[in-house]
């Protein structure tokens, strides 16, 4: 070997040996930066039993203390009109046409004059390709530093996202943006960018895995824009599959309790009023869009265990490359 790679060989190897020492020492001496997903406290979980008597008060209480930690999300987003009439059956193409459909009421989509057709024709199709449409969620408080949980699909693509929060006038919104997503368990936090002059209320999260067929429930949420509506139910099943992918499904719990589009990401909560489960999606009959007794939520145990990789943006999960395939017997082709 010549002097000259000699000296290099020796070189690169002091340099990888300095990076190793160098990296020991300052685990060892607590020096290396704190990643942003270690930042979030994760709101602690309380396990114990579900006990006592129902009485005339109790869904009050739990209405009463619970509500200030909901929030309304509304997020502005720019899609192609013509996607979204096609989803929602033609009438403009906005989400607000749940609205138009269910109770007459005008959309509110953001869209131009532009967006209705009057006899124009294609010309008039192509001018409202692409619209600002307008939405509505529900999502819940988990920090005094204006973080909060919601439905992936609620923000997902949004330019802007603004806040609501209880007991304040409508047009009193605070701008928030989006954090973090987990598109399987349909999650994403999202943080406020302008604060109120108050303290923040907290969501308390329950364990979801005591939950059983029978459990009551309560979901609160902005259904059609009603904001803060309370319903309550019971726990219909648990551990119920529901497909989030090709070839994959959650773990969901499914309630009788009222949840309608506009309730998605809002709380699903105990006699205590703890949160153990995300209002996500509902089943419909093909003949209206409400609720119908079938809802899901996702698990908040579920939920509560990404916390730590959300503020990282997204969650990364390990997966195998196997799949399943019938095997030939010996001599077929």
């Amino acid at each position: 070997m010549s002097t000259r790679k000699t000296t290099l060989f020796y070189a690169l190897l002091i340099a990888v040996s300095s990076l190793i020492v160098g990296m020991v020492i300052a685990s060892r001496l607590d020096l290396s930066p704190v990643s942003s997903a270690q930042a979030l406290a994760v709101p602690p979980m309380n396990s114990t039993p579900v006990t006592g008597a129902l009485d005339a008060q109790t869904f009050r209480n739990v209405a009463k203390a619970q509500s200030p930690m909901v929030v309304n999300i509304r997020t502005e987003t720019r899609q192609r009109s013509q996607e979204l009439s096609d989803f929602f059956g033609g009438g403009g193409g906005a989400p607000d046409d749940l609205l138009r459909r269910f109770f007459g009421q005008p959309g509110g989509g953001g869209g131009d004059p532009d967006d209705q057709d009057n006899g124009k024709g294609r010309n008039n199709q192509r001018r409202r390709r692409e619209q600002t449409t307008v939405a509505a969620g529900t999502g819940f408080i988990i920090s005094k530093d204006g973080l909060i949980l919601t439905n992936n699909h609620v923000v997902e693509g949004a330019s802007k996202i603004e806040v609501s929060l209880y007991g304040e006038d409508l047009d009193q919104l605070y701008q928030a943006k989006l954090i973090g997503r987990d598109a399987l368990t349909d999650s994403a936090l999202i943080q406020l960018t302008e604060k109120p002059n108050h303290t923040l209320p907290e969501a308390k999260f329950g364990d979801s895995s005591q939950m059983a067929a029978g459990d009551w429930v309560m979901a609160i949420g902005n259904p059609f824009g009603f904001r803060h509506t309370v319903t309550v139910g019971v726990i219909s099943a648990t551990e119920r599959a529901f497909p989030v992918s090709d070839g994959r499904s959650s773990e969901m719990l499914q309630t009788d309790a009222a949840i309608n589009p506009g309730n998605s990401g809002g709380p699903l909560l105990n006699l205590r009023g703890e949160v153990v489960g995300m209002n996500t999606a509902i089943i419909s009959n093909g003949r209206a869009e409400g609720n119908i007794g079938i809802g899901f939520a996702g698990p908040i145990n579920t939920i509560r265990n990404l916390l730590q990789q959300l503020p990282s943006g997204k969650v990364i999960r390990g997966r195998i490359g196997v799949s399943i395939s019938a095997v030939p017997r010996e001599g077929e082709k």
